[in-house]
């Protein structure tokens, strides 16, 4: 680390600790640094460094799917990208023009993006952004806005039915205002998308 990097931490859910334990991923080895010479990023015995002239974007992204995220580091089969994981709430995207190792060490496997969820991902985004990485994240967050606007909106059946399929018991006995902070609680990558999805019928109808 040098003078002039600043270090993110990963804020660790309560979900997410004894599955990181096991894999080496604690508070003193994951973080990640930025500065002028480029971006590194630890995860327990995983490590990510590329000059930062390859960081093309970074952006607010979630929320997760836990068995998506928890525990050792992730690889998508989708598209190959990495994350570094520790909550499944919020966390920062960022995306590369030359695809970087990290999931193993022979370096055969490279990514285009890493997802890490540090306990402040606006302020990581927001350093990026000064070291002039373009923000990628402005319809990303659109989007989870506009669920959580639609998920105030709802009537109290459709709470308790949104409830009823997130497995809350008893759902009927719940007042509205109730449902909404208890879904607010649970708002993850399954409820954005349901919302999401709603939001997308109402608009074609």
């Amino acid at each position: 680390m040098t003078e002039t990097s600043t270090r993110f931490p990963f804020r660790i859910d309560r979900l997410y600790r004894i599955p990181a334990l096991l894999v080496g991923v604690r508070e003193e080895t994951a973080w990640v640094e930025l500065d002028r010479d480029g971006l590194r990023a630890r995860f327990g015995p995983w490590f990510v460094s590329t000059p930062l002239a390859n960081v093309t974007g970074a952006g607010v992204s979630g929320p997760y799917s836990l068995v998506k995220t928890v525990g050792p580091a992730h690889l998508s089969l989708q598209d190959q990208g990495l994350t570094f994981a520790t909550n499944g709430e919020l966390g920062a995207c960022l995306t590369f023009a030359e695809p970087v190792a990290g999931i193993e060490p022979t370096g055969r496997l490279r990514h285009p993006g890493l997802t890490v969820t540090v306990a402040d991902p606006e302020a990581l985004v927001e350093a990026a952004a000064e070291l002039g990485v373009h923000r990628t994240d402005a319809e990303a967050l659109r989007e989870v806005q506009e669920a959580e606007d639609a998920l105030h909106t709802k009537t109290a059946a459709e709470l308790r039915e949104i409830a009823r399929q997130r497995g809350v018991s008893h759902p009927a006995s719940i007042k509205k205002a109730e449902l909404v902070a208890l879904l607010d609680r649970q708002f993850d990558a399954d409820l954005l998308e349901d919302l999401t999805e709603d939001n997308r019928g109402a608009g074609g109808r």
